[in-house]
């Protein structure tokens, strides 16, 4: 009896022993750090797909995807990349190749006819989806849709839509990295430094988003030759299709007014002169007076602690008075922008990226449950309620200095 024990005691552990069935080798993997997804500019390549299969199913989507993919080689001889067009030469460090089809899938694996290394996505910082793409009915959502169910994919990506084609943030050669993901993906990592940026969407953030019955807002990229510009936002509304941009002002207001603003500057005119100030921190509160259901009314307390980084204006910065009526310049600014960022989502695009549903469904859940089917649809609620800006800002700091010139008393 103890024998049969033995005997199967040591049959289970070897099992142990068995190795990883799947295991690959590092080098042959194919390392993808950035996606970019496209609609096509011709029908070159479906007319041929026809041709080879004209029996096979068609759909109305199809997309040309670009898969960035890391050259080793070329990080450890620091070569600088240009690898457009699925093209490459000696040192570069990455490699793109573009590929085209009606699944995103099947262009995954369309690629391992065209590269020894397979895709390999637990290791990609971008997904860009491009203007076009995001505009068409459940567009956005079937692009993504392969990346949210692939075990392999990372859902801490970051996920930017491009204001004109998407390959093209791909194919940028930046001076100071030495992959183009990596550059984009730093700079999306700046949020403290300029309130003009959407804080960082990830790829799990936009999932929870396409899966809500609110509007939302994904951070806008535009592509130039040798670098990307990483300022305004693209909007959703609740049936995740894009109805358009915020720009980069209006972006900064939309930060204010959600209380997602971690650095950046406010600049105002004082005494017919420039001042600015360096933004260190902001509370946010909403109050509503929902007594109207018709005409409910929202006001959106901004508190906003900095200091002063430039004054052209001649003053006495250690006057309280001054300082009083520069804080007053400042909360104007603030409530400017917020202002105009409320005029255009609310009144023209008609989306609660402000997210005031929220606010009601986790403040005044018994009011939500009755009216959430007519908020930004059916009564259309959010569109007839009103939405007022209170800013007010405190000058902890004036700098190292008082003034930088003389001040004449005459």
């Amino acid at each position: 009896m103890n024998r049969r024990l033995i005997v199967c005691s040591i049959c289970l552990l070897s099992t142990l022993l068995a190795g990883c069935w799947d295991q690959v080798q590092i080098e042959e993997r194919g390392f993808v750090v950035g996606v970019a997804i496209d609609k096509p500019r011709t029908k070159e390549a479906e007319q041929q797909a026809k041709q080879e299969a004209p029996d096979k199913p068609q759909v109305k989507e199809r997309f040309l995807v670009t898969h960035q993919f890391v050259v080793p080689g070329g990080l450890i001889s620091g070569g600088q990349g240009s690898g457009g067009g699925g093209q490459n030469t000696a040192n570069e460090a990455y490699h793109n190749l573009i590929s085209e089809g009606d699944s995103l899938f099947e262009i995954s694996r369309e690629l391992a006819t065209r590269t020894s290394r397979t895709p390999f996505y637990q290791h990609m910082k971008i997904l860009i989806v491009s203007e076009d793409v995001a505009r068409t009915k459940n567009g956005f959502a079937r692009a993504l849709d392969f990346y949210l169910r692939d075990p392999d994919s990372r859902r801490s990506s970051k996920v930017f839509i491009s204001n004109g084609p998407a390959k093209e943030v791909l194919e940028v050669k930046p001076k100071t990295e030495k992959l183009p993901a990596i550059y984009v993906n730093s700079i999306g990592e700046n949020v403290n430094k300029n309130s003009r940026m959407l804080p960082e969407v990830r790829l799990g953030d936009v999932h929870e988003e396409l899966l809500s019955p609110y509007s939302f807002v994904v951070p806008r990229i535009r592509p130039e030759e040798q670098e990307v510009k990483l300022a305004g936002a693209a909007v959703f509304t609740y049936d995740n299709q894009m109805i358009g941009f915020l720009g980069e002002e209006e972006t900064e207001g939309l930060n204010f007014l959600t209380g997602k603003v971690s650095g950046g500057m406010v600049k105002g005119k004082f005494k017919n002169s420039l001042v600015s100030m360096n933004i260190q921190g902001i509370k946010h509160s909403i109050k509503a007076d929902l007594r109207d259901r018709q005409h409910m009314k929202f006001t959106i307390d901004i508190e906003c602690e900095g200091t002063l980084a430039e004054s052209y204006a001649i003053m006495d910065s250690l006057n309280n008075t001054a300082m009083e009526k520069l804080e007053k310049v400042f909360a104007e600014e603030i409530e400017r922008m917020s202002n105009d960022t409320i005029r255009k989502v609310h009144k023209q695009m008609k989306a609660d990226v402000i997210k005031l549903g929220s606010y009601l469904k986790q403040h005044h859940f018994s009011l939500w449950k009755k009216i959430r089917q007519d908020w930004e649809t059916g009564q259309r609620l959010y569109e007839k309620s009103e939405i007022t800006v209170q800013a007010k800002v405190y000058l902890r700091n004036i700098g190292a200095i008082n003034r930088t010139e003389r001040q004449n008393n005459r």
